[in-house]
């Protein structure tokens, strides 16, 4: 399809020097072919050093969309299915009223173990094995598989020892080799950053101390694995992926139609609350619009980023951002975009 690429590169441009943003990146994938990967503004917070397609932006929760995608190539070679239960798989969960939470249950954000337990260090969160056993001593705090409650950092641990329980390979790894080094974006995309990659994410620019800066320029955490949250990358390789996961991209697809197909289908219980915002789930995707239109997926980020699919227009976009906006999860830069690109607006 025809997008107005000088009209989405002046918006980029006004947010960035009207003050509204710091440095953004946008890139679409048509049907398997980049079309265009557009970026704008600073990598840090002095205004200095300017973005450039290969600048890393956190993207925080929009790692979620790229778990999600690992653990549906697991479902479709039947190491993993939806419908058994979490301790079938990882005994020591099986405890405290979490028996009975099945799979499919913990990819929609129901397993009611949303909270995160009490540390003594920020840093602990990078210890899977201390993490992975608190998670499973956990106390669920309502019935689980009933109300969804979004589980902004546990994912990591639930779905992430999940499938490593069921694979009997670190998640981590799982995800490097059959996404990231099967799309060639090994320096691309993240969950754990090195010393070389390091020089090369933007700053998160706040005029304020702010959770999400601390977050990620806590080194520790930036360079640890807590694939639900320290997720950093580019807009392309967001895009790439989705584009990976739907249409296929240099001949490659890592999941099958039918896979996406089921997976993208809204699980809801009676007493979730359909909100104009984005707290609508499929398996481990979220659903940005209507509960009947299942064509577009994918996850926001705590800074603005997305990572989604329009699967009836057969594109695929990757957005970043490094400025934090205090409207969260409404940015009006990302709004600007979606009408200059004929989409509907996603608050997630």
């Amino acid at each position: 399809m025809k997008f107005d690429i000088p009209l989405l590169q002046s918006i980029l441009d006004s947010a960035v020097e009207s003050g509204e943003e710091c440095g953004l990146q946008l890139a679409v994938y048509d049907h398997g072919e980049l079309a265009f990967n557009l970026c704008s503004g600073y990598a840090d917070r002095a205004r200095t050093v300017k973005v450039t397609p290969e600048t890393l932006f956190p993207v925080y929760s929009c790692g979620k969309g790229v778990m999600s995608a690992a653990f549906h190539i697991l479902a479709e070679r039947q190491i993993i299915r939806y419908n058994d239960r979490v301790a079938d798989y990882w005994p020591e969960y099986g405890c405290n009223g979490k028996e009975e939470t099945l799979v499919w249950q913990a990819l929609s954000h129901r397993a009611a173990v949303s909270a995160m337990p009490e540390l003594a260090d920020v840093r602990d969160r990078c210890n899977w094995e201390l993490m992975c056993k608190k998670i499973a001593e956990a106390v669920p705090s309502n019935t689980p598989g009933e109300k969804c409650a979004y589980h902004g950092v546990t994912f990591a641990w639930v779905i992430g020892e999940l499938a490593t329980r069921a694979s009997g390979v670190f998640f981590k790894d799982f995800i490097n080799e059959e996404i990231l080094k099967k799309l060639g974006l090994e320096r691309d995309f993240f969950f754990g950053t090195d010393a070389e990659a390091d020089p090369r994410i933007a700053e998160v620019d706040g005029k304020e101390s702010d959770w999400v800066r601390e977050f990620i320029e806590t080194p520790e955490i930036r360079h640890g694995f807590i694939p639900s949250a320290n997720g950093i990358g580019t807009a392309e390789s967001l895009a790439k992926i989705y584009a990976a996961i739907t249409t296929g991209v240099e001949g490659k697809k890592l999941l099958k139609d039918e896979t996406v197909e089921n997976a993208t289908i809204l699980r809801r219980h009676w007493s979730d609350p359909l909100t104009p915002t984005w707290a609508k789930f499929c398996l481990g995707w979220a659903l940005p619009y209507a509960p009947d239109n299942y064509a577009v997926f994918g996850h926001g980020g705590a800074l603005g980023g997305e990572g989604f699919a329009d699967r009836e227009r057969g594109i695929t976009v990757g957005f970043v951002k490094n400025h934090v906006t205090s409207t969260h999860p409404v940015h009006p830069v990302r709004d600007r975009l979606a009408g200059a690109m004929g989409m509907p607006v996603r608050h997630w």
